[in-house]
């Protein structure tokens, strides 16, 4: 009698290899973006972001102080490798702070 192979894996692998194949797989990746956002950079950069949007490679941000634009304005490129590591491509290509 032959011996049967397992096709188990992980939900997680199943439910992203359906993602990969489907329409709304890049619409998924741009939602997690904008909840990415808060998560990476922490409850006082959250608190601060009024709008965060995403369109076309750029993400735009709208943060209520000055004082916290200027600092991740240094680290731009730094935020946007931490967000396409996250999504595990290159989504983010610009970021914009206001």
């Amino acid at each position: 009698m032959a011996r049967r192979t397992s096709n188990q894996q992980p939900l997680k692998d199943v439910i992203d290899d359906w993602l990969n194949g489907h329409p709304m797989a890049r619409r998924a990746k741009e939602t997690q973006i904008v909840h990415l956002w808060g998560d990476l950079l922490g409850l006082m950069v959250k608190n601060h972001t009024s709008s965060v949007s995403f369109r076309n490679g750029r993400l735009t941000v709208t943060l209520d102080s000055a004082a916290i634009r200027h600092e991740l304005s240094f680290a731009r490129t730094q935020i946007v490798e931490s967000l396409n590591k996250e999504l595990g491509s290159e989504m983010v290509t610009e970021l914009v702070l206001n």
